[in-house]
């Protein structure tokens, strides 16, 4: 949980590049889903954390615009 929340801020800036894109609050919950899924899967053996989530975050919202698109 303590992870989650400090990156946190890191959700923020990537979906502020998309918010024309939806809703704010939408994107927001689908980033933070994309951060959950990225600390489930993270070993510490891989890359820095936040690289490593960055895809993780990054691809959800992705997934989440093109879904909307229609």
């Amino acid at each position: 949980m303590d992870t989650i929340l400090q990156y946190e801020n890191l959700v923020r800036s990537i979906i502020s590049k998309y918010t024309y894109y939806g809703d704010y609050e939408d994107l927001y919950q689908v980033g933070m889903m994309g951060l959950v899924k990225a600390c489930k899967n993270y070993k510490e053996s891989t890359a820095k954390f936040s690289t490593y989530a960055y895809t993780y975050i990054y691809g959800e919202i992705y997934t989440y615009i093109n879904n909307q698109r229609g």
